[in-house]
């Protein structure tokens, strides 16, 4: 590892314990082992796709209770995507 990043990641090294939330559309048909590649590895076809923006709701979203049940765990830090590359986005965005 070169030491820029020695550097980066010395931070979350020293806290040790901590969660790292990323999610989109592809949680949708939760394939775990493919997660956000599903449609490269399964071949999905737009269309297809389409039907997960269709019904994809962040409804449930509660980042406070996310936070509060991490401290609970004793997690030190938590880092969460904002932007996907899907297009969910946790704010709003002119893009």
């Amino acid at each position: 590892m070169d030491e820029a990043r020695k550097l980066r990641v010395a931070p979350m090294m020293e806290k040790r314990f901590g969660m790292f939330i990323h999610w989109g559309l592809y949680a949708i048909p939760a394939r775990a082992s493919r997660s956000e590649w599903i449609r490269s590895v399964d071949r999905v076809s737009n269309e297809e796709y389409q039907l997960y923006f269709d019904i994809f709701n962040p409804k449930d979203y509660n980042p406070r209770e996310w936070a509060k049940l991490a401290k609970a765990a004793g997690m030190k830090y938590a880092v969460l995507t904002t932007k996907h590359h899907d297009g969910f986005c946790l704010f709003d965005s002119k893009l």
